[in-house]
């Protein structure tokens, strides 16, 4: 199997790896409904056709913060040029009676994920991996360049997808994220906005390794909390 073959099953060799499941089962069925597709302790990850749904679990629906966070992430999908890879918020609504946000749901697997099937394949081509980690760096360069400091950079939090030979790489979680305007900062100094991209860049270079070493970590979306050494990124607009 060569380079581009590879990278059409994930670049991962043997058998073939389904990126696209359907979703509720029976292909002849009719989904009329948002199906579970991922349940943490923090979160609820739901899928509708092209709609994705992520609801907070872990507080209080009537928590005014929860809405701002949601709020945030919101803000920060809109703030970001169309080339940025990152989740496309389309609205902050209700589901199952607890606030919600509304996305257009992304195709492929997280980096964990990917991470977990190299762990299977005796041999994986340092050709294949090295697309997977541009593509992450590459998607980080674009958070950077249109003004935001992603600040939450795990396996978990990335969508790779392959596309024309190559992969794409999706940043998913916006909870954490910061964002300028106009080149300026919202309400961080130029210090602070160099430290955050230093730990964006850190992050980057564990996530490299982990890459090439077929390690895996937690964190992200599925475990951020207060020992996931993601920063609090929520901020008033």
């Amino acid at each position: 199997m060569d380079s581009i073959t590879a990278l059409g099953s994930l670049g991962l060799g043997g058998d073939s790896i389904d990126l696209y499941p359907p979703v509720g089962g029976n292909s002849d069925h009719v989904q009329t409904s948002p199906q579970l597709v991922h349940q943490s302790n923090r979160t609820a990850i739901y899928r509708l056709h092209d709609t994705g749904i992520k609801v907070i679990l872990d507080r209080s629906p009537y928590d005014e913060q929860l809405i701002r966070q949601l709020l945030h992430e919101q803000n920060v999908s809109n703030f970001l040029p169309e080339s940025c890879r990152k989740r496309q918020v389309t609205d902050v609504t209700s589901f199952d009676r607890r606030p919600a946000l509304s996305f257009k749901w992304v195709n492929g697997i997280t980096l964990k994920e990917w991470l977990q099937k190299v762990q299977l394949r005796i041999q994986v081509d340092l050709d294949v991996r090295l697309r997977a980690a541009m593509a992450v760096a590459k998607t980080l360069s674009n958070f950077h360049e249109g003004g935001a400091v992603y600040n939450c950079l795990t396996p978990e939090n990335i969508v790779l997808t392959p596309f024309e030979g190559e992969y794409v790489a999706t940043l998913i979680d916006l909870s954490s994220a910061l964002v300028f305007r106009d080149g300026k900062k919202i309400d961080v100094d130029a210090d602070f906005e160099e430290e955050l991209k230093g730990v964006d860049l850190r992050s980057l270079g564990l996530i490299l390794n982990q890459i090439f070493r077929g390690e895996e970590s937690t964190g992200g979306e599925e475990g951020a909390g207060p020992d996931s050494g993601c920063k609090d990124g929520h901020v008033e607009t």
